[in-house]
C-alpha cells in the first residue's frame, strides 16, 4: 500500500507545482507549447499504452499464442513511429500556424467552420468519457484485487486523485505525471518479461507455444489495426503534438517514443506467452498479475500493481483533460480557465460514476454495458481518423465530406458496439473486422462526398 500511496502523492504534488503555470488557457490546455522532446515521447507513450495493453495484451498472447505478436509489431511501427512521422509533425506545425489548442478547433479553423468544432467536440466528449470509464474500471479491478478493497471505492479514489491533479495543473500535470507513470510502467513490465523469459529458456522457447484457442487471423489483424492506426485519430494522443513549439521537437522525439512503445508493447505480449509455461491453468485476465506475483513476490507484485495503476491513470487523465476541453472549450466556447478546471474535475467524476455503476450491475448486463463503453475508442477513432488524414494530406478537403466521413465512422462503430452488447450474430469475417470496416466505410463515404462536392462546384 505504501508503494501505491507514495506514487499517488507524487502525482498530486506535481499538479500543485504546476498550478501557477496553468492559469492561462494556453497553459492549461497545451502547456504553453513548452514540452521538450523527451517529455513528448514519454507522455505520448504513457497515454497510448493503458492498463489494457499490459493486462489484456498479455491475456491475448496467453489465449491465442505467437500469432498475436503482430499486434505489438503494428503498435510500434504504426502506432508510434509512423504516428510521429505521418501525423505528428504536420499536426504540430498546423496547430501553431492556426493557433489552435484542440483537435476540433484545428479542423474548424482549417475548414472555416465553427459547426465542425462543435460536432467534433461533442463526439470527443461522449466517446472518450465512455472509454475513460472502462480504463477506470480496469484500474480499480487491479487495485481492488491486489489490496483487497471494494472495487467501487477504489474507482472513486483513483478518479478523485486524477481529478485533483488534472484540475490543478492541466496539461503540465498530465505531461509530467505521464512521464513518471511511463518510467514506472515500462520498467515494471520489462522486468516481468525479462524474468519470465529467463525462467522459460529465452525467446526460442516461445516459438512452439500452443494457443489455448485458435483465433481467426482476421480478428488479430483487426485488433492490431485497432490498437495502432486508430491512434492517428484519437484526440487525447493528437493533442500531445500541440504541446511543442515546432515540428522539430516531434522529429527529435520519434526515436524515444518508438523505443518506449517497443518495450511496453512487446514485454506485455511476451510475458503472456511465457505464462503458458509458468502459471498455466488460470483465467487469462489474471495471467500478468499472477505472473508478477510469481516472479517478483508480494512486494514486487505491489510495485507491479502500481505500474498497472500508472498505466491506467496516464491514459485516463489525458482523456479527461481532452473531454473537458472538448465540452467547455469546443462545444460551449468557454475561454475561462477556472471553468475548464471545474469541468475537468466533474468529467473525471462522471467517468468514475459510470465505472462504479458498471461494477455494480449483474454480470450479464455489466458485460453488455462494458461492450458499449469499449465502443468509445472505435467511435472516436472512426469519427476522427479519416477527417484528420484528409485535412492533413488533401489540399482540397472540404467541410462537407469531412463531416460525412465522420458521421459514417460513428454510425458503423455504434452498430458494431450495439450488436456486440446485444449478442447479435454477425458473419464471422464481418464481426472480426469491425474496426477495419468502420474505417473503410468512413473512407468510402469521404471519397463519394468529395467527388460529389467537387462536381457540384
Amino acid at each position: 500500500e505504501s508503494v501505491v500511496a507514495s506514487y499517488l502523492l507524487a502525482s498530486i504534488a506535481l499538479g500543485a507545482v504546476f498550478k501557477s503555470k496553468a492559469d492561462s488557457i494556453k497553459g492549461f490546455l497545451v502547456a504553453n507549447r513548452e514540452v521538450r522532446d523527451w517529455l513528448l515521447a514519454f507522455t505520448f507513450g504513457a497515454t497510448y499504452f493503458s492498463s489494457v495493453v499490459i493486462v489484456v495484451g498479455g491475456a491475448w498472447a496467453y489465449i491465442w499464442g505467437p500469432a498475436t505478436l503482430l499486434i505489438p509489431l503494428l503498435n510500434v511501427v504504426v502506432g508510434a513511429f509512423l504516428a510521429f512521422i505521418v501525423v505528428g509533425r504536420r499536426i504540430a506545425r498546423l496547430s501553431v500556424e492556426f493557433d489552435a489548442l484542440t483537435v476540433p478547433e484545428l479542423l474548424a479553423k482549417i475548414h472555416d467552420s465553427r459547426s465542425l468544432q462543435k460536432v467534433f467536440g461533442i463526439v470527443t466528449s461522449v466517446g472518450l468519457t465512455l472509454y475513460a470509464a472502462t480504463v477506470i474500471s480496469a484500474a480499480s479491478a487491479m487495485v481492488g484485487t491486489v489490496f483487497h478493497v471494494d472495487l467501487r471505492l477504489a474507482a472513486f479514489a483513483i478518479a478523485a486523485i486524477m481529478a485533483l491533479y488534472v484540475a490543478l495543473g492541466g496539461m503540465y500535470s498530465v505531461v509530467w505525471t505521464d512521464t513518471l507513470q511511463g518510467v514506472i510502467m515500462s520498467g515494471a513490465i520489462a522486468i516481468v518479461a525479462l524474468l519470465a523469459l529467463g525462467r522459460v529458456g529465452g525467446l526460442a522457447s516461445l516459438e512452439f507455444v500452443e494457443p489455448l484457442k485458435q483465433a481467426p487471423m482476421t480478428l488479430i489483424v483487426d485488433l492490431a489495426l485497432l490498437t495502432s492506426i486508430a491512434v492517428w485519430g484519437l484526440p487525447q494522443l493528437l493533442n500531445r503534438f500541440y504541446t511543442v513549439a515546432s515540428s522539430k521537437v516531434v522529429k527529435r522525439a520519434t526515436g524515444l517514443a518508438t523505443l518506449f512503445a517497443f518495450i511496453v508493447s512487446f514485454s506485455s505480449f511476451l510475458a503472456g506467452l511465457a505464462a503458458h509455461k509458468l502459471v498455466a491453468g488460470i483465467p487469462p485476465m489474471k495471467v500478468v498479475p499472477v505472473l508478477s506475483l510469481e516472479l517478483l513476490g508480494e512486494v514486487g507484485a505491489a510495485v507491479f500493481a502500481a505500474a498497472v495503476l500508472a498505466a491506467a491513470m496516464s491514459t485516463a487523465d489525458s482523456i479527461v483533460l481532452t473531454v473537458a476541453s472538448a465540452f467547455a472549450y469546443d462545444v460551449l466556447g468557454i475561454r475561462n480557465t477556472r471553468v475548464i478546471r471545474i469541468t475537468s474535475f466533474l468529467a473525471m467524476l462522471v467517468a468514475a460514476a459510470i465505472a462504479v455503476t458498471t461494477l455494480s450491475l449483474p454480470k450479464n448486463l455489466a458485460e453488455a454495458v462494458t461492450a458499449i463503453f469499449k465502443t468509445g475508442w472505435t467511435l472516436t477513432a472512426g469519427a476522427f481518423l479519416i477527417p484528420v488524414l484528409a485535412t492533413l494530406y488533401d489540399s482540397r478537403a472540404d467541410k462537407t465530406p469531412i463531416l460525412a466521413a465522420s458521421i459514417a465512422g460513428m454510425l458503423v462503430a455504434i452498430f458494431f458496439g450495439v450488436a456486440k452488447a446485444l449478442h447479435v450474430a454477425l458473419p464471422t469475417t464481418i464481426a472480426t473486422l469491425s474496426f477495419t470496416i468502420t474505417i473503410l466505410a468512413s473512407l468510402a463515404v469521404y471519397a463519394i462526398a468529395r467527388v460529389a462536392t467537387t462536381m457540384g462546384k
